[in-house]
């Protein structure tokens, strides 16, 4: 069985969010003007819970990438446990695995999470320098982040990808040193269009289109396109001549979601059919665990959801205006 929704578009890919906590405070993110990410372990889906999910998409619906994202997923106590029950799933019905994650406790953790059979490591930093680092994430870690990125090249992940949020008059003056660090440590900087959330200050004048940040890398090195990449959220370009590569994710001057083929369940148990929409609170995977829903009765609801997905998301000007959107809450 396949969730299809009404545009035909095949659904083969869950981000699963495993807490709202995090210990960094970036301002795209988690606003000030928004509450505190731990809400409480009562109120987020249980370790239990999370498996369910993964048995269900996995086995019934034929999904075949998960990506555990957060908040910061490593704050959870018992995430690496976790990790190695959800590998006794992916052995069952051969998916891809991966976690995205800020860097700060990767370094203690990467041989566990390796080992656990996470594929897919994509570290979250918006700059390479010290200072500017803790303006941006309210804490001063930042040698954290880059031994977790080394230890990640060092122990066989690869490609490593960062993902960078580009702001203009923030962290535009780094393109091409990040661009350097793609190709001094052969890794995948995946350069991301500023998106609006609630209260996250976005405005156009901070705003650089994917084809901006592009030309800016062109200044020093030529990309050549990676083609037939199905399904991807990320134009991919090899660097010529040298190691790395470059990407970019392009959710607001170009979108792409007529191939989109991803849904999300925030911490909450929230479903959602879009990272920019209000939500599905009333399908609820925390509620429907509670209420002893049977796996065909759960399925009946997605395939029911799934044909009111939209065609495409809102324009970034009716984007902003959704309150009840924070990138940590749902997961990003």
């Amino acid at each position: 069985m396949k969730l299809i929704d009404k545009y035909g578009r095949v659904h083969d890919y869950l981000r699963l969010s495993v807490t709202d906590k995090c210990n960094f405070r970036c301002f795209y993110c988690n606003p000030k003007t928004s509450k505190e990410c731990n809400t409480g372990k009562e109120s987020i889906l249980s370790y239990e819970e999370l498996l369910g999910i993964i048995r269900i998409f996995s086995q019934q619906l034929g999904f075949k990438k998960f990506r555990l994202t957060g908040g910061e997923p490593l704050v959870r106590k018992g995430i690496i446990d976790f990790l190695y029950e959800a590998n006794e799933l992916k052995k069952q019905s051969y998916f891809e695995l991966g976690l995205t994650t800020n860097g700060f406790y990767l370094s203690d953790n990467i041989e566990k999470i390796k080992s656990a059979g996470v594929d897919r490591i994509n570290i979250s930093l918006d700059t390479l320098q010290k200072k500017k680092f803790k303006e941006i994430t309210k804490i001063a870690v930042i040698e954290n982040v880059f031994d977790g990125i080394y230890k990640s090249i060092d122990i066989g992940f690869s490609p490593v990808k960062i993902n960078t949020v580009i702001m203009k008059n923030v962290n535009d003056d780094e393109i091409l040193d990040f661009a350097d660090f793609a190709v001094n440590n052969d890794v995948n900087v995946r350069f991301i269009e500023f998106m609006p959330f609630a209260d996250n200050d976005w405005n156009k004048d901070d705003f650089l289109s994917y084809r901006d940040i592009k030309n800016i890398v062109e200044q020093k090195y030529r990309l050549s396109p990676i083609l037939n990449q199905e399904n991807s959220v990320a134009k991919d370009y090899l660097i010529e001549g040298e190691k790395g590569r470059v990407s970019f994710i392009s959710s607001i001057s170009e979108h792409f979601c007529s191939s989109c083929n991803r849904v999300r369940i925030s911490s909450h148990g929230d479903f959602r059919l879009c990272l920019f929409s209000n939500g599905a609170a009333h399908l609820n995977f925390k509620q429907l665990f509670k209420e002893s829903k049977t796996d065909d009765d759960i399925i009946a609801s997605l395939e029911n959801l799934m044909f009111t997905k939209w065609e495409k998301h809102p324009d970034e000007d009716s984007l902003k205006e959704m309150k009840s959107n924070n990138m940590f809450k749902i997961g990003g």
